[in-house]
């Protein structure tokens, strides 16, 4: 299970060290049948509630880390149509998560420098070239060549391998811009092409010329001056190489997401004791940050953590805890929060639900003068949403039912998933089948 706070981000997953994936075999069709048969033996994950069933397994709390300043993009794929008026393998690779454990390490620019420097002096000439010139015009022209290959090959590399923006998941997209702005991640693929592009350019150019030399001597001065130009080509556009391993490492740390395993989202105001919840929650202690939760304001005023927020409601198959502070501790107005919470639930209300108040302990404090059931603030002050349960982590009150309530909502949420998984392979099954004409 994952437990993902709005305004702060908590993952609880296994994650395995990354490794570079083996094309995997391509395996049989498998019929709607056998798919919901082996998903009939999934289980929830474990360890998170005390009451879950056997199998349990360890689990760990991640945090997540956004920066810089973007929309949240919702789903523009297009629906693009094969020849038998099936969706094509380009929109259902969007049915599939986990593609920033996929992309390639990526060399710094020193490293790729240094390396096709080493590798191009080691190229000889061609054997049996006996005439001394025609000897060192030729090994100029290979080494100049190689020079260039082992510098363009792995920009080629990268920019083949990370992966197009219109193949993600919706989440993920959501996450690249989140964390790097609109269009950065486009950007810099980009100029790492263009700077192969401008190395194959400069080393094509000077390999002929080199190739062409009358003298020995010109030829060496024709390898020499091809092979700095090459490098300042090199050394011109590097910083753009710089900028692709800062994403790729960014990207490899984002969490591992499993859309067949349930998720719960706990949402909520800031500071209303989402990662108090949390911790009876999971076995993991998580990492708190004081970054804020949802405010009582528009989405395009929202910070990039509300955002994320949004992003995991709006793409992610979870349930969601919406946690309320009905004493006002946490700084925000019972108003504001009613506010914000019928905008979630409005826009999101076909998720699996459970509301919590929580500091119960202080609510009980408050004299009964100072609520007004004249509106529907005032009741939502007084009791809440219909159907919340209050909850004190300081007196621990209510954590058994809490638990309880969780581990409904998540086996529901499991099974929600599983008919979902089966209804979506059984389309894709009977999009496969030839029509007949």
């Amino acid at each position: 299970m994952r437990a993902a706070a709005g305004g702060r981000g908590f993952l609880l997953h296994h994650r395995p060290p990354w490794r570079a994936p083996a094309p995997p075999p391509s395996p049989p069709p498998a019929t709607a049948t056998a798919l919901a048969r082996r998903l009939h033996h999934r289980q929830l994950p474990e360890g998170i509630l005390s009451n879950l069933e056997q199998g349990v397994s360890t689990v760990h709390l991640r945090r997540w880390v956004h920066s810089a300043t973007c929309g949240v993009t919702l789903d523009d794929r297009s629906q693009a149509e094969s020849v038998n008026g099936a969706k094509s393998d380009l929109v259902q690779k969007h049915e599939k998560v986990g593609a920033f454990q996929r992309i390639p390490m990526v060399m710094p620019a020193t490293d790729i420098l240094m390396s096709a420097q080493r590798k191009s002096r080691n190229v000889p000439p061609t054997k049996g070239i006996a005439n001394i010139a025609k000897r060192e015009r030729n090994k100029g022209a290979k080494q100049l060549d190689a020079l260039m290959k082992e510098i363009s090959v792995p920009l080629r590399t990268y920019t083949e391998n990370f992966p197009k923006r219109r193949d993600l998941h919706p989440y993920e997209r959501s996450l690249i811009e989140l964390t790097f702005g609109e269009g950065y991640y486009e950007k810099v693929i980009a100029r790492v092409d263009a700077l192969r592009k401008k190395i194959n350019s400069v080393g094509k150019q000077h390999a002929s010329v080199c190739a062409k030399s009358l003298t020995k001597r010109e030829a060496e001065e024709r390898l020499s001056e091809g092979r700095k130009k090459l490098e300042e080509a090199f050394e011109h556009g590097k910083w753009v190489i710089d900028d692709l391993v800062n994403i790729a490492k960014t990207l490899r740390s984002m969490p591992v997401v499993d859309p067949h395993i349930p998720t719960l989202c706990l949402v909520g105001s800031p500071n209303v004791g989402k990662s108090s919840l949390v911790r009876i929650l999971s076995s993991g202690k998580p990492e708190v940050t004081d970054t804020p939760g949802l405010l009582t304001r528009e989405d395009d005023e929202r910070n990039n953590i509300e955002r994320l927020t949004l992003a995991v409601l709006s793409h992610l198959p979870i349930a969601v805890l919406y946690v309320h502070d009905l004493s006002e501790d946490c700084g925000t107005s019972v108003a504001d929060q009613y506010i914000t919470y019928k905008h979630i639930k409005e826009r999101f209300g076909d998720r699996l639900w459970l509301d919590v108040i929580s500091k119960s302990d202080l609510l009980d404090k408050k004299p009964s003068s100072e609520f007004d059931d004249a509106d529907e603030v005032g009741r939502y002050r007084r009791l809440g949403p219909e159907g919340a349960i209050r909850v004190s982590v300081q007196g621990q009150v209510g954590i058994k039912e809490l638990k309880e309530r969780v581990h409904q909502l998540l086996t529901s949420q499991m099974a929600r998933i599983k008919a979902d998984t089966v209804e979506q392979e059984s389309q894709r099954t009977d999009a496969n089948v030839p029509r007949q004409t």
